[in-house]
Parts: structure tokens; C-alpha cells; sequence
């Protein structure tokens, strides 16, 4: 995630944005997502930059609703039981050129 300036400001008047780490966990989701039958659950983390913990948890559930694995779950395959839970949100220092995945892992709700 880059962080984001404001170009009418000179830059070296700007504070970087913090950088949140944001640990979701999700319930009941269709298990399309990991080519099963049963409801799922899943385990993700997010890097957002933010100027809050609060604007940070709507930043990331914004990614996660626009991530590609939903594509693949078709409107009548959808529930209202799905919920997301942010498990944590903590302030993180970001080093610039470290990649920070953006995958899922997957569980049976059953368990």
C-alpha cells in the first residue's frame, strides 16, 4: 500500500500517513471460495495506510470486498450469515520495499 500525499502541500511539509496491520477473520462465507460444498472461514491480513485505526478497519474491509476470490461467488450463492470480524488492528512500521501478501487461508466452519 503506498502511502498517500497531498500534492498541494510541499513534501517536505507532509507527515507520512501511519500504516496499520489490520488481522480480519471471516464466518460463514460460501465455500465456492475454496472449492468446497460447506460454509467457510477465513483468515487474512491487510496493510493499509491510514490516519486512524478506525479509518484503517473501513480501508481494509473496502480491499477485502474488492478482492478477486468474491468474484467467484455468484449473487444466489450468497448469505447473510457472513460476517467479518477485525481481530486486530495495530499501528506498524512499513519498510518500503517489503511485498506483504494478500491471500487467504481457508477453514471448515465446523470446526
Amino acid at each position: 500500500q503506498t502511502q498517500h500525499r497531498d500534492s498541494t502541500i510541499p513534501s517536505e511539509c507532509q507527515v507520512p500517513m501511519p500504516t496499520f496491520r489490520c488481522f480480519i477473520r471471516g464466518e460463514h462465507f460460501p465455500g465456492v471460495l475454496a472449492g468446497v460444498s460447506a460454509p467457510i472461514g477465513f483468515y487474512t491480513t491487510r496493510f493499509v495506510a491510514a490516519p486512524s485505526a478506525s479509518d484503517a478497519e473501513a480501508t481494509a474491509l473496502n480491499l477485502l470486498r474488492q478482492a478477486p476470490e468474491f468474484e467467484l461467488v455468484r449473487p444466489e450463492d450468497r448469505t447473510m450469515d457472513a460476517k467479518v470480524y477485525f481481530e486486530q488492528i495495530e499501528e506498524v512500521s512499513m519498510e518500503p520495499d517489503r511485498e506483504h501478501p494478500q491471500g487467504f487461508a481457508f477453514f471448515p466452519m465446523d470446526t
